[in-house]
């Protein structure tokens, strides 16, 4: 059969495009190494869930790469943020893994943020649940409004972690007077600080990351909870008040809406913009069939790690709720977190 030249191209065309889509599966992650960066130092939430992934996922991802936790503390997620959607490869080798709260940073007008979470890739989440301010037991505070009477000392990392936003909101709404003490490296270096009288109270992102990082906390009842951010009650906390039943009227409501929303979003992975569809499908497909297995399972449950999932459309619809939050309502919280 005679071979036009037209169809030579075609030919040339579909030679040259194949080794790229080959790329896209085995052929491209076997001996690669895939990294989920984590926002925090070891020890925490964060981290724990991120290991627990990252321990699995390579087994489903194809061509099985490699698959380490790659810790950057900073900014409270905003450091690991930002070098994910702008610094790092952009080849499906980089998951991010960062506090709860980027999101509604970013929309409300958050310093030194360079990421679009519209525009970023989810792969789905492992568990949420409602956030948590407490007390150390040592202490005499054992209710929310000891808060309101003298100056209690609580530890934060930074100026958008989950502590300085629960004690902003509570400040702002309820007239408590929490000094929020910053710079810690992360949940692990602020449990020592309470341990050792640094600070008096802590809040933490999620019920279910401190249950597991710290269950000895609970079963000895070292802490006492105070208060719970989220939609509705925490199962395990029946008697700890919401933050939305305290505060008054319908713009306060929602406001703390508004700061409970990353509560939904908990232990989070996603992927910048510009790494290939192939890849995130792939990736999203190996998430999702991590979250299913049976050795992860028996894994999370031996970590006292619970694993509640979420969905990439999941998450993506959680922030386009975020974005529907009314603009004054917006510009009003971020005063508050002094995000403005």
């Amino acid at each position: 059969m005679a071979i036009t030249r037209s169809t030579a191209l075609i030919m040339i065309g579909i030679a040259a495009a194949t080794p790229a889509a080959a790329q896209s599966g085995a052929d491209y992650y076997k001996g690669k190494t895939v990294n989920v960066v984590v926002s925090y130092a070891p020890g925490g939430g964060y981290d724990n869930y991120s290991r627990l992934l990252a321990r699995h996922i390579g087994d489903h991802i194809p061509g099985k790469p490699n698959v380490i936790v790659q810790n950057m503390p900073g900014g409270a997620g905003i450091v690991a943020s930002n070098h994910v959607y702008v610094v790092a490869p952009k080849d499906g080798t980089v998951i991010a893994a960062v506090d709860q709260n980027i999101p509604m940073l970013q929309l409300l007008g958050g310093k030194g943020v360079q990421y679009d979470m519209a525009k970023v890739q989810w792969l789905g989440n492992i568990a949420s649940s409602n956030g948590i301010a407490m007390y150390w037991s040592a202490t005499p505070y054992k209710t929310l409004d000891d808060g309101k009477k003298v100056e209690i000392a609580m530890g934060a990392t930074g100026a958008n972690d989950d502590a300085w936003v629960y004690a902003k909101t509570m400040n702002a709404l309820l007239g408590t007077k929490f000094k929020l003490i910053r710079g810690y490296a992360g949940t692990s270096a602020i449990n020592l600080a309470i341990e050792a009288g640094e600070v008096q109270a802590m809040g933490r992102a999620s019920y279910y990351g401190f249950a597991s990082q710290r269950p000895d906390w609970i079963r000895d009842k070292k802490v006492t909870i105070f208060v719970q951010l989220g939609f509705q009650k925490q199962p395990e906390l029946p008697d700890v008040p919401m933050l939305r039943e305290l505060v008054q009227g319908d713009e306060a409501k929602q406001i703390v809406d508004l700061v409970s929303l990353p509560t939904s979003i908990g232990y989070s992975h996603w992927l910048a913009p510009e790494v290939p569809k192939a890849r995130v499908d792939a990736l999203r497909a190996a998430y999702v069939a991590t979250l299913k297995d049976p050795g992860m399972l028996a894994d999370a449950q031996k970590a006292k790690l619970e694993v509640v999932p979420k969905t990439a459309a999941q998450l993506e619809a959680l922030i386009k709720q975020t974005s529907s939050t009314p603009k004054a309502i917006r510009e009003k919280a971020a005063a508050i977190l002094e995000w403005n």
